[in-house]
């Protein structure tokens, strides 16, 4: 097997992974990727806007 065969493979996996993660979050009512991305932000009023100034 080819690298590159390996990163298209990996990178399949992971869009497979993404949208499986996706139908949970719809099932349960709950944008699942959104959430995480909220709980990485910083605790400032104004988000990452606020803290790269």
């Amino acid at each position: 097997m080819k690298k590159s065969d390996r990163i298209v493979m990996a990178l399949a996996l992971l869009g497979a992974a993404i949208i499986v993660i996706k139908m949970i979050g719809a099932m349960s009512g709950y944008d699942l990727i959104e959430m995480a991305v909220n709980a990485t932000r910083p605790t400032d009023s104004g988000g990452w806007l606020a803290a790269t100034r």
